[in-house]
């Protein structure tokens, strides 16, 4: 696992920067106030970043920081002096950034920094530059910043590299490359790939001052003139992944209900309208399945809403466990559904049989204490020229025959 050294020789600052590191980080970190501890450390810890004081006991001149850059670790230097020269001298050693750590708020900017630099380690990056200098300018900044790497040195392999590689998550591209300029390379993306959801950041060396408004115009997320200082390089790109994440985060909880936090009625069916295209088209199988808690209304009654509720919960849980492959969504009330994609029937018949099993044999906790419960399950494959209406609805009727035949079952279209 990733972890974080910190190193600071005040006792009341390492205990304010261990409360903000355990509520913001998510990995393991470990807390240095000396250079003896931060040799000892290294040796016998893997670090994938390090936010160092420069002034300690045992090393008052920032020589924690040659060790740190020696042993290969990111380094962010937290300093109480604002000294612009020394400053250009870390910068130019090679740490990632250099912070005033004035107050409480500026561990919390330190730390969030440092979250950020984790999550680029999963993060791909296309960089397309014809020009060697510029390219190799970005390409250490972005390799300090821990973001995987991908280079192109003309537009249209960079778009085809990107056609190639799906899980490539930023562009950075420079204006005037061979066979596509950066713009039309842009124009070309976002046919399918919005700003949202792709973020794009444009470079250019050169003097025209409409360049930056056309890059926006077209679709980047941001843009920057060549050169520029080490600084703005990153936080730019590092706001630019955090607007995204963010924006990410508000479309998922759009996308979520509430109380399971399971996809809600409206993402299944824009998703289910997606996986029915695609069967359509390479006509792989498909299967709906709705699930039922058997007689739910009488927990609501006997136990409580609060007990129905944790009761929708755990289901849920089980759910999202037992189908972390495929679609689940919360279809209203007790009721769920899920898109089985690419399986046959037998896999999907033992898949749902499964569940319901599962769900018999479960206890559920709730704030009384404990109860059983089962649910009913109806499923159906989409047959050749039907409509995902259709087989919903027949997935449906499987579902009451379920119930009909005395709950705690599954009926499949085809058993009827």
């Amino acid at each position: 696992m990733s972890k974080l050294l910190i190193i600071e020789d005040s006792i009341i600052m390492q205990k304010v920067i261990r409360h903000i590191a355990d509520s913001e980080l998510d990995c393991e970190i470990d807390l240095a106030g000396s250079l003896a501890e931060t040799r000892t450390l290294i040796a016998e810890n893997d670090y994938y970043l390090a936010l160092a004081d420069l002034n300690l006991p045992d090393a008052p001149q920032g020589e924690v920081v040659d060790i740190l850059l020696e042993s290969n670790i990111t380094t962010i230097v937290l300093t109480a002096t604002l000294d612009t020269e020394r400053r250009q001298n870390m910068l130019d050693k090679g740490v990632l950034d250099y912070i005033f750590k004035e107050n409480q708020e500026s561990y919390l900017q330190a730390v969030k920094l440092a979250n950020q630099i984790l999550n680029n380690q999963k993060i791909t990056v296309l960089l397309a530059d014809n020009s060697p200098v510029l390219r190799q300018c970005c390409r250490g900044l972005l390799e300090k910043m821990l973001f995987n790497l991908i280079e192109v040195n003309d537009g249209k392999q960079a778009l085809e590299t990107f056609e190639q590689h799906p899980h490539i998550d930023l562009l950075i591209t420079e204006y005037n490359l061979p066979e596509m300029n950066g713009i039309e390379l842009i124009r070309q993306i976002r046919q399918t790939h919005s700003r949202d959801v792709f973020p794009i950041i444009g470079l250019s060396a050169c003097n025209d001052l409409n360049l930056s408004a056309q890059f926006i115009k077209f679709g980047a997320n941001d843009f920057l003139t060549a050169p520029f200082v080490q600084e703005e390089f990153q936080w730019r790109i590092l706001r630019t992944m955090e607007q995204i994440r963010l924006i990410s985060k508000i479309t998922d909880s759009a996308n979520r209900d509430f109380l399971t936090k399971l996809y809600n009625r409206r993402y299944f069916f824009t998703r289910a309208e997606q996986l029915y295209t695609l069967s359509q088209n390479n006509t792989e199988a498909l299967c709906i399945s709705l699930i039922d808690i058997d007689f739910f209304k009488a927990v609501n009654d006997n136990y409580g809403h609060d007990s129905g509720d944790a009761v929708l919960v755990q289901i849920a849980g089980l759910l999202k466990q037992h189908f972390s492959n495929f679609t689940v969504a919360r279809y209203g009330g007790e009721e769920f559904i899920i898109i089985l994609n690419s399986l046959a029937i037998e896999q999907c018949s033992a898949l749902l049989e499964n569940f319901r099993s599962i769900v018999e044999a479960y206890l559920f906790i709730i704030p009384d204490g404990e109860l059983k419960a089962t649910v009913s399950l109806g499923a159906a494959m989409l047959k050749p020229d039907e409509s995902l209406e259709e087989v919903i609805n027949t997935a449906d009727t499987a579902l009451y025959k379920a119930k009909e035949a005395g709950r705690n079952r599954l009926v499949f279209n085809h058993d009827s």
